[in-house]
Order: C-alpha cells, then sequence, then structure tokens
C-alpha cells in the first residue's frame, strides 16, 4: 500500500471517529423530552458518586450510567430506523432509566438535607456546583447557613447568592449596612433554628433506634419460646 492510499485510509479513519464522537454527544431525538433529563446528567451523576457522602449510592450510580449508555444507543439506533431495535422497546427502557434518575436525585436530596442538618459543608457545596441541587430551592436555609459557616468553610457555590441577599438587606432597609442589633436578632434567629433542626434529627434517631432495639429484643423472646416448645 502506497503512502497516499494510506493516508487517505487515516484521514477517513479519523473522520468517522470524530463523528461518532459528535454523534453520541448528542441525545436521541426520539422521545427526547423523556430522554434528554436522563441523559444530560450522567456527568452530573459521575461527580455525584464520588462524594464521600454518597457512597451508599455508589453502586446504583454506577448502575444507571451503564444502563443509560446502552439505553442512549438504542435511542440513535431507532432515530436511524434500524428495524432491529422496537421504538417500544426503547420507550420502556427510557421510562424505567427516569424511575432510577429520579430515585438517585431523591437520595441526593435527603443527603443534602443531612448534610445541612451535620454542618457537612463539603456536601453542601460540592452539590451545588454539580448541579443536582438548586440552591433556590432552599435559599432561606442556605442563606442562614452561610451567615453561620461562611467564614469557616468552604461555600463558593454561595458566594454569589449570599452577596444577593445582602444588596437586597440594604435596598429594604435603605442603609449601608444592618445596625449591629438586626444582625444579631438574625443571626439568633437561624441559630435557634439550627439548634431545633438538630434536636429533632437526634430525637427521630434515638426513637428509631429504640423501636430497633425493641423489635430485636421480641424477636429473641419469640425465638426463644419457638426452641423450648420445639417449633424450631
Amino acid at each position: 500500500m502506497d503512502i497516499y492510499r494510506l493516508g487517505l485510509l487515516m484521514k477517513q479513519f479519523i473522520l468517522l471517529i470524530l463523528f461518532t464522537l459528535t454523534l453520541f454527544a448528542q441525545n436521541p431525538k426520539s422521545f427526547a423530552a423523556l430522554g434528554d433529563v436522563t441523559y444530560d446528567d450522567i456527568e452530573t451523576f459521575k461527580k455525584l458518586k464520588e462524594m464521600p457522602s454518597m457512597k451508599d449510592y455508589e453502586g446504583d450510580i454506577d448502575a444507571y450510567i451503564t444502563f443509560a449508555l446502552s439505553t442512549k444507543e438504542m435511542g440513535f439506533a431507532v432515530d436511524a430506523k434500524d428495524k432491529s431495535v422496537d421504538s417500544k422497546v426503547y420507550l420502556k427502557a427510557l421510562r424505567k432509566l427516569s424511575a432510577e434518575h429520579d430515585a438517585i436525585i431523591l437520595n441526593s436530596r435527603k443527603r443534602f438535607k443531612e448534610a445541612m442538618s451535620d454542618e457537612d459543608s463539603e456536601t453542601i457545596n460540592k452539590m451545588v456546583l454539580c448541579g443536582v441541587i438548586n440552591p433556590e430551592n432552599y435559599k432561606n436555609e442556605l442563606i442562614d447557613y452561610y451567615s453561620e459557616f461562611g467564614e469557616d468553610s468552604n461555600l463558593s457555590s454561595l458566594d454569589a447568592m449570599y452577596q444577593e441577599y445582602l444588596k437586597s438587606i440594604k435596598k429594604d432597609t435603605n442603609t449601608s449596612t444592618l445596625t449591629e442589633a438586626q444582625k444579631e436578632k438574625r443571626e439568633n434567629a437561624a441559630r435557634i433554628k439550627r439548634i431545633r433542626a438538630k434536636i429533632e434529627a437526634k430525637e427521630m434517631a434515638l426513637e428509631k433506634s429504640v423501636a430497633q432495639e425493641q423489635k430485636r429484643e421480641k424477636e429473641k423472646v419469640l425465638s426463644k419460646q419457638k426452641k423450648e416448645l420445639g417449633i424450631e
């Protein structure tokens, strides 16, 4: 094979690879309203599973990513009118993928709320940065949290929101800064709110622990009775 032909083949091969990568970077057009959300969050979930606080869900996220990629390939085949792929089968797979997607989002929000109670600023910051949490949905709570821990923790994802909050206060009060009494009142209110949340979380954890212990004791007694009666 001469050098010219070899160069031509290499050029065609590179163009094919680039075309494939460009195509796969997009989403299938079939059932896009359902598919785009599930596919667009693949990269977000990859960042999510690296967080220590999401360790318990690492397997679920890995399974989701694998399933999402294979479903995406199926979607491209449907777009291409590949008769070997049934559009109904693809739609069914998409619905299953969507359910798994929503479950991961719900678990992420659960971990986020726990991070707020546990003062886990690293998780809060990373979840906002990766986009799994919209800070506007928790604006009041995050502003209170930033007021308390912003100076001591890395909460860069909330800097802009907090600065906007300070500007709005200045505008509402028509003063350059809050008075010391106003600051103290706000800080005390935020602190009391966090303390109450922590107490409630601890009480719930204690109640759950007691209930589990009572259940274990009942099971032990029942098991002992069964042995004594020769049932087991």
